[in-house]
Order: C-alpha cells, then sequence, then structure tokens
C-alpha cells in the first residue's frame, strides 16, 4: 500500500510540475472558453489524481482532450493517469503525442523512455534517454536510466544466445536479472517460460505465462497454453478455469473451446472419483 501511495505521490508531483510547462497566449472569445473548459477539467482531474480517485480523473481528462485535441497537458495528465491505473500500453500514444505537440518536454520524454524500458524496448528507451541528454547533460535520472537500458539490452543479447545453446539454466538466470528491470516485457517472460519448460519446470513456466496473459488483456493464447500445461500435470481444475477465461474473451475460439470439452469430461470424472472416495470414508 505505501508503494502505490508513493507513486500516486510522485505522479501528482509530476503533473503539478507540468503547470510550469503551459504557455502561449489565447486568442479570440472562442478559443478562451474553449481554454477555460479545458484548465477546469485539468484542475478538476488533478484534484482526484492526488485523493487517488483515477477513475473520476480519468474522465476529467478524456473531457480534457475532447474539448482541445491540440493540448499537450491534456494528454500528458491522462498518460500519467494510465501509469498509476497500470495501463503502460494505453499511456504510450498519449505520451507520445505529447511529444509531438512539445517536442521539448523534458518529463514526457522522460516517462516514455521509463514505459519503453520496463516493456523492454530497449531501442527506443535508448533514444529517448540520449535525446533527454542532448538537451541536459546533467541530468542524473537520464544518464542512469541510459546505463541501465543499454546494459540490458546487451544482457538480452547474451541471454538469447544462451538461449539458443540449449543453456537454458544460464538463459533462465539472465532474463530474470532483466526483468527486475522490465516487468512488462511480455517476450522475455515467454522466453523465460520456454526456458523452464525445456528445464522441466513447469510450475515456474506457468507463472510467467500467467504473467503474460495480465500484461496482454486479450491473451487467449496464454490461457489455452495456461491450460495445457495444468491438464498435463493433472490439475484439471485450474485449468478448466484457464480455459474459461480464454472462452471468454473469444466464445468462437476452436482451440480454446475443443480443450474445454477435454478438460471439462476430466474434470467431472476426478469429482466422482473424490466423491466416490469422500463416500467410502464415510460409510467406513
Amino acid at each position: 500500500m505505501p508503494r502505490c501511495s508513493n507513486l500516486l505521490l510522485y505522479l501528482f508531483v509530476l503533473v503539478t510540475l507540468s503547470d510550469l510547462f503551459l504557455s502561449g497566449a489565447r486568442g479570440d472569445t472562442a478559443e478562451v472558453k474553449t481554454a477555460d473548459i479545458v484548465d477546469d477539467h485539468l484542475e478538476k482531474g488533478k484534484k482526484l489524481l492526488a485523493t487517488g480517485q483515477l477513475s473520476d480523473a480519468l474522465t476529467h481528462f478524456h473531457s480534457a482532450v475532447e474539448a482541445d485535441p491540440k493540448n499537450y497537458l491534456s494528454y500528458f495528465r491522462r498518460a500519467t493517469v494510465y501509469l498509476a491505473m497500470g495501463k503502460s500500453k494505453a499511456a504510450l500514444p498519449d505520451l507520445s503525442k505529447v511529444i509531438e505537440l512539445k517536442p521539448d518536454f523534458v518529463a514526457a520524454r522522460m516517462q516514455r523512455g521509463n514505459v519503453l524500458l520496463k516493456q523492454g524496448d530497449f531501442d527506443e528507451a535508448r533514444e529517448d534517454f540520449q535525446t533527454v541528454l542532448r538537451s541536459d547533460s546533467s541530468n542524473g535520472e537520464a544518464h542512469t536510466q541510459l546505463d541501465t537500458t543499454i546494459q540490458m539490452g546487451q544482457v538480452f543479447q547474451e541471454a538469447e544466445s544462451s538461449y539458443s545453446h540449449q543453456d537454458y539454466a544460464r538463459a533462465i538466470e539472465l532474463l530474470s536479472t532483466i526483468i527486475e528491470h522490465s516487468p512488462w516485457a511480455i517476450k522475455l517472460r515467454e522466453l523465460r517460460a520456454d526456458s523452464y519448460l525445456k528445464s522441466g519446470d513447469t510450475l515456474k513456466a506457468i507463472n510467467d505465462l500467467k504473467a503474460t496473459a495480465k500484461l496482454i488483456p486479450d491473451n487467449t493464447q496464454a490461457f489455452l497454453q495456461i491450460s495445457h500445461l495444468l491438464y498435463s500435470i493433472g490439475d484439471a481444475d485450474d485449468s478448466l478455469t484457464n480455459i474459461r477465461e480464454c472462452l471468454k474473451l473469444d466464445p468462437d475460439h476452436k482451440a480454446c473451446h475443443a480443450h474445454y470439452i477435454k478438460v471439462k469430461k476430466l474434470a467431472k470424472q476426478l469429482e466422482t472419483i473424490r466423491d466416490a472416495t469422500s463416500q467410502s470414508r464415510w460409510n467406513d
């Protein structure tokens, strides 16, 4: 809980500081009216963000963007809320829009670089941090993040090499190091999951695949694979739960439907056996 509070405080400070970048004279009456509407939504959204009311804050920032699609602060604050909600993929387009509208907005470029690093997009993250340093060579955070990004990119190449040479233990070790810095990187978790499988550690592979299922909202393939793996180790109940998640996302998914029938049959058989065993013990 304290970690969540610290994140909200950090994001609120970031949003407050962004006010300092707001500039430019307002023109005619219509522009003034639009600007007033936007300012009202931004102020209300900022107050809601400060109290942790993220959904309500997001609604105001949506309205601000709709009122003036060229106001970079509206996109920045909406991206801030998306990040607080753990929706990094939704935040990225907004951060890119901010940079498009105001290329010298360092806070937005740093935020985008940080998100890209966490997603394992090392080349793009490196470009953002280097751009920041070209305009502010004394930016300590940018230096630190750039060094981390370059290092993790090199470690990833070594991990891929270890995997291709079937040194799965080494690949797992290296990938685990990178994932500490890039927890949202789906490709890293998938590669580590496969390394675990090839090492015979099905449960750890399942844990990584479950993480990818959370990172991609409609990841039917992950739920299908998880269900198959759970089925293979005889965990019919959890296998059934995961294949149902696949069908919730796509009721017409043929592979998930076929596996669902198979798993449901096994789960029913196991339930019958458990009931019979329980009844036998009761009679004894």
